[in-house]
């Protein structure tokens, strides 16, 4: 691409040779060596760089490609630069610039930037290109929300939307925490009013009670240094009483 800005043909293919390397090198300086002038213009040195190293059927492939080309799930710049590179690859034998916009929409992922460029009539695929980047940015500028915490000169860097005296002009960020206690229920014990990591209940339905039943009887305590007799309950269920002394 740098040999092609310079004007003098000669140094045109001078620059170009200079810059060869590989296979490609060796052969340039090869057929030089053996047929002096052999590079005469830059399109002579194109044209045989093409026919020794690119397949017969190169542009039949790169126009095929160019051709079938979408962007699917890629970015745009990445589709852009693809198109670029195949529209580059067909110089020898170039499309005509409306087939160019016809393929680029058509490749193009359904969003703004394929709505916008159905609108307008884009002449040329720089054009095309162009139209899209802009719509592809101002649809992403839409949807980033705007900053609150903007300085404002009369309100001495309070946030857009307040006044400098405290008074909100513009909507303010809901406050959860202002939530009606009476509305919150407490899926473990079942009131209203509280959570259950505050629960006074500890979260349960408190239907029994902690002790077992036998404990009422078998878990009495002794004084010390009495000694129980068997005797019978009323239930007919023997159990330890005090001793009577004597």
């Amino acid at each position: 691409m740098d040999a092609a800005l310079v004007s003098d043909e000669r140094l045109r293919v001078a620059f170009a040779l200079s810059n060869l390397s590989g296979r490609a090198k060796s052969w340039a300086y090869t057929r030089e060596a053996t047929t002096p002038g052999c590079f005469a213009s830059w399109s002579q040195l194109c044209e045989q760089l093409r026919a020794a190293f690119l397949p017969a059927n190169y542009e039949y492939r790169q126009r095929s490609r160019f051709l079938a080309c979408k962007q699917g799930r890629r970015e745009l710049h990445e589709y852009i630069q693809e198109m670029r590179v195949l529209t580059a690859s067909l110089v020898g034998n170039p499309l005509p610039e409306h087939i160019k916009v016809t393929v680029f929409m058509d490749g193009l992922r359904v969003g703004p930037a394929r709505t916008q460029l159905f609108r307008v009539q884009a002449s040329t695929m720089e054009e095309a290109i162009q139209i899209a980047l802009q719509e592809e940015y101002g649809h992403k500028q839409a949807r980033t929300p705007a900053t609150v915490w903007q300085s404002n000169p009369t309100s001495g860097g309070a946030p857009t939307g307040s006044s400098g005296n405290g008074v909100t002009n513009g909507p303010v960020p809901m406050d959860l925490g202002m939530a009606e206690q009476s509305d919150i229920r407490c899926y473990g014990c079942g009131q209203l009013g509280h959570m259950k990591r505050v629960c006074p209940a500890g979260g349960l339905k408190k239907k029994f009670s902690s002790k077992p039943f036998g404990s009422r009887v078998a878990g009495r305590s002794r004084a010390p240094g009495t000694r129980g007799t068997p005797e019978t309950s009323r239930g007919r269920a023997p159990y330890w009483g005090n001793s009577k002394s004597s």
